[in-house]
């Protein structure tokens, strides 16, 4: 982990100014302006003085100084704005921009930094950070350098989704993706299926951990089979569903749902008669043949209102207090029941 950087004393702020410590202490302790024995130009001295000294090193001592630039940054680690990436990500930037709006904040989104090897880097020198009095960090999977680097200089910064890259205090929004698979699987194992596949993208992120680990603790404990199949194998999957007799086929998003369906139905097997289909993410959006898809609602402009009320709660209080504060929230996504799952009268119990 990166060492910490040291703040900067008065005594160096109060000779680039060219002012008293005492006077330096009086500008960092009147933050609304109102003691009138330092003189404007003085106080604009000293300000810049700690702008100076701080620009990089010591951010909490800009906000105490009232330096704020009232700027809000947003970081994604890999693009966001594909279509893919907009189906999660575009109502969860509305919300953080109808959030930004309330608090009367601006947006900063940085687009700068290149992707490379399908990152971004926080830190990479066109990146400006510094601009900003705290970051939301978006992203599938973090560089926990960055992360660490981030909690150890006391920046603010709430990051989207749960994060286990590092042993570093994190802050997060993030939400629970296990009571609702728990939930799904529970109400189609009552549906009559015994045997099921569930289709994967192989991703190593604690949100994909999550469901795979609810998945293969469904099949441990005897209330639902499954065989698990990676995303490559889906043209396998009406083979692989006849050989198992399977009668549910569940994917890890609505994305990969939709190219199962198109699978099956090229294979003749109709859907949901024959195939019962979940995903488990969101499902807005994504419907078979005019029917609802069975899987989620993920509530993501409430996930992007906490993410800012969190942000905005770390910009304002001291770090030194951080360590008393709620820094990480979980939300619970909701079952979306659908069309997509039919009951089974024909699999003996």
């Amino acid at each position: 982990m990166p060492s910490k950087r040291r703040r900067v004393t008065q005594r160096e702020i109060a000779e680039l100014a060219g002012v008293s410590q005492t006077t330096v202490s009086v500008v960092l302790n009147d933050r609304d302006g109102s003691n009138v024995r330092v003189p404007e130009a003085t106080r604009a001295r000293v300000k810049q003085a700690i702008e100076q000294l701080t620009y990089v090193a010591d951010p909490a001592a800009r906000r105490l100084a009232g330096l704020d630039n009232q700027i809000i940054g947003i970081f994604t680690y890999e693009a966001a704005l594909s279509p893919e990436s907009m189906d999660f990500y575009g109502p969860l930037l509305n919300g953080i921009e109808r959030a930004a709006e309330r608090i009367g904040w601006d947006l900063l989104f940085f687009t700068s930094s290149p992707v490379e090897n399908g990152t971004r880097s926080l830190f990479h020198r066109k990146t400006r950070l510094r601009l900003t009095d705290g970051c939301v960090l978006l992203g599938q999977q973090m560089v926990a350098s960055e992360l660490e680097r981030l909690v150890a200089e006391q920046f603010p910064f709430v990051a989207i989704g749960r994060r286990d890259e590092t042993a570093a205090a994190v802050p997060y929004v993030a939400i629970d993706y296990v009571t609702p698979t728990t939930a799904l699987i529970d109400q189609a194992a009552a549906g009559g299926h015994r045997q099921a596949l569930y289709v994967h993208r192989g991703r190593n992120t604690p949100t994909a951990r999550d469901r795979q680990g609810v998945v293969e603790a469904a099949s441990a404990e005897g209330r639902l089979a499954f065989l698990l199949v990676g995303e490559e194998r889906i043209a396998e999957l009406p083979r692989l569903a006849r050989a198992t007799e399977a009668t549910l086929i569940i994917t890890e998003d609505a994305f990969l749902a939709e190219d199962v369906v198109h699978a099956l139905l090229g294979a003749g097997v109709a859907v949901p008669d024959e195939m019962s289909v979940a995903a488990l993410g969101e499902v807005s959006g994504h419907r078979i043949d005019g029917r609802a898809m069975a899987g989620f609602h993920v509530p993501r402009q409430q996930l992007a209102a906490e993410a800012l009320d969190l942000l905005q709660l770390l910009i304002t209080t001291d770090p030194q207090e951080w360590a008393g504060l709620e820094t990480r929230r979980l939300l619970v996504a909701e079952v979306e029941p659908g069309d997509t799952i039919v009951t089974r009268t024909d699999v003996p119990s």
